[in-house]
């Protein structure tokens, strides 16, 4: 299963500076998650979109299907989240391109985290990523993918 996965930061993933505090660093990390996490399912990745504040960061196909992603990441006790403007959005530009709308929230902790308190993650620190993983949303009920 994927959730609570134990990983090492690796240098090839694009964060800037050594603590993972910055809003864009944990971005940064949760979308390189999910876009591992579905090419090994064996999505096709057509776009993606780094900008946090953006309505989705990927849009994605398999087996004929189009999919469009919002990815949300927050370090420990916090938990992606998306909210209700975002979410219509998304729902919006999912119609256009005919494509299942779908979200990913992710928090990023520490390994050695205690009581659920924030903790920064630095390079080559050990951490975990606790993913439930995708769900589907809007008017098609509620699907979830999970590792």
């Amino acid at each position: 299963m994927l959730s609570n996965e134990k990983l090492n930061i690796k240098s090839n993933v694009q964060v800037s500076n050594n603590p993972l505090k910055s809003k864009k660093n944990i971005h940064a990390l949760g979308l390189s998650y999910i876009c591992d996490f579905l090419k090994r399912a064996g999505f096709t990745i057509l776009e993606v979109n780094t900008d946090p504040n953006h309505h989705f960061q990927l849009l994605a196909e398999i087996n004929g299907k189009t999919f469009l992603i919002a990815v949300r990441s927050a370090c420990a006790p916090e938990v992606g989240r998306i909210d209700t403007f975002t979410l219509e959005k998304l729902e919006r530009e999912s119609e256009k391109l005919n494509a299942i709308p779908h979200f990913a929230g992710l928090t990023i902790a520490p390994v050695e985290m205690k009581d659920m308190e924030f903790e920064s993650v630095n390079l080559g620190q050990e951490f975990r990523i606790i993913f439930n993983g995708i769900s589907a949303v809007g008017n098609l009920g509620v699907l979830t993918a999970n590792g």
